[in-house]
């Protein structure tokens, strides 16, 4: 029994002395290569594990940093109002901004889908499609719908390699909406401007050449003809005063020279001016003025009201039947001093309320024409009162009449 317990013993340290020298072994091939990796030769195992536990934390800190600056990218490229997606070289998107999620009216989870699954214009896709293929940048419009608006987009697909030898591509967005409609209005505005000019150049130059060709023995004709180019040539002088006065309003660096003034001497201004054609017309013209001090440009305050009487007066004067009157009232209230201007005249239809402070916008093209209106006379009003830090309202009702509402802020 003693003899079996000593042969245990035996087989025991010997198992042991075994496993250590293994265990001695691994551990000297792991700080060999912990040493290696470090660029250490011959130093005691508690520096070398010294030196691990900042490579460690080194690492760690370096990690962090990382982090740091990919969440930094990601923040720049979410808060980019461009619209960017990634895609990798199978056309997977694996990366899309804010920008492009709302252009793709955040659907369920773009990333990882084909790009044909997120882009429904087929020319994107094809120039997707090209790019992935040639390896070659490629650009075009594309036209969709956000939230109901309009939008135009100038997109590139352009391939990029990257450091690690992978290849990527970047779908950029840049939205061009305000300077198509910009264009668009621009082109609008010379061909309105280009008819408006047009239209009396061929009367003048018809009633010219007829007189030239006339023996002028009429002399009666020739007096019509003569007035009708005077009042054709007027027109245009009109007109062309009236784009040069808007563009020099609209020039933000041009001031207004404000000053302190009361409402009153504006309408009794207006008032003189207009009766005589009131009465011409057999429209009746009454003004209610409270003493009110606003802070403004005389000149062009007299302009916007001016503006605004005239054309109660001449629409009015156009009512076959029932009463043709204008009222004028300049009144104060706690916020505002306020202007109305009131006619018993044929009113606007509702669906061209909204647009009749737009340049060149009638609502009887035919009719206003023949009261003369360059078609600027409500953009030019709409202007000075904006630029007086006011509003304006309409309220309107065919058959009924107008009522056009300025509100100006007041002086001290």
């Amino acid at each position: 029994m003693e003899l079996f317990l000593i042969v245990a013993g035996v087989l025991l340290f010997a198992l042991l002395v075994f496993f250590f020298r293994r265990k001695l072994s691994e551990y000297r091939i792991f700080i060999k290569k912990v040493a290696d990796m470090l660029g250490e030769k011959d130093v005691p195992p508690l520096y070398l594990f010294e030196r691990l536990k900042k490579y460690i934390d080194n690492l760690k800190d370096r990690i962090a940093r990382v982090e740091v600056s990919r969440d930094n990218f990601l923040t720049i490229l979410n808060s980019l109002s461009e619209p960017i997606f990634i895609l990798d070289r199978e056309g997977n998107i694996t990366f899309l901004n804010e920008a492009a999620r709302r252009l793709v009216q955040d659907r369920i989870s773009p990333e990882g889908r084909r790009y044909y699954e997120i882009f429904e214009d087929y020319y994107i896709n094809e120039m997707v499609e090209e790019t992935i293929k040639s390896l070659e940048p490629q650009e075009g419009t594309l036209v969709t719908y956000i939230e109901n608006d309009k939008k135009y987009f100038h997109v590139k697909v352009i391939p990029v390699d990257l450091k690690s030898g992978d290849k990527i591509f970047v779908i950029l967005f840049h939205d061009v909406t305000k300077e198509r409609k910009l264009d668009e209005m621009r082109r609008e505005f010379i061909a309105t401007v280009s008819h408006e000019l047009r239209t009396p150049l061929t009367s003048i130059h018809g009633y010219a050449e007829t007189l030239l060709e006339d023996d002028l023995e009429n002399k009666e004709l020739v007096k019509r003809f003569l007035k009708i180019i005077e009042e054709e040539s007027a027109r245009m002088t009109h007109l062309i005063n009236d784009l040069l006065d808007l563009e020099k309003m609209e020039e933000s660096s041009v001031e207004f020279e404000m000053k302190e003034l009361d409402l009153c001497e504006v309408v009794d201004y207006v008032y003189r001016i207009v009766q005589p054609i009131a009465e011409e017309n057999e429209v009746e013209l009454e003004i209610d003025c409270e003493n009110v001090t606003v802070k403004g440009n005389k000149e062009r305050l007299i302009q916007m009201l001016l503006n605004l009487v005239d054309n109660a007066v001449k629409y009015t004067s156009l009512k076959e039947k029932g009463e043709k009157k204008v009222w004028v009232r300049a009144y104060d209230t706690p916020d505002w001093a306020v202007i109305e201007v009131e006619d018993t005249g044929p009113g606007i239809p509702k669906e061209a309320q909204s647009r009749i402070f737009e340049k060149f916008f009638r609502v009887d093209k035919a009719r206003s024409r023949k009261m003369g209106g360059t078609g600027l006379g409500l953009t030019i009003v709409k202007t000075i009162v904006d630029r007086h830090g006011g509003k304006i309202e309409v309220e309107s009702e065919v058959g009924q009449g107008t009522l056009m509402r300025v509100y100006l802020p007041k002086g001290r």
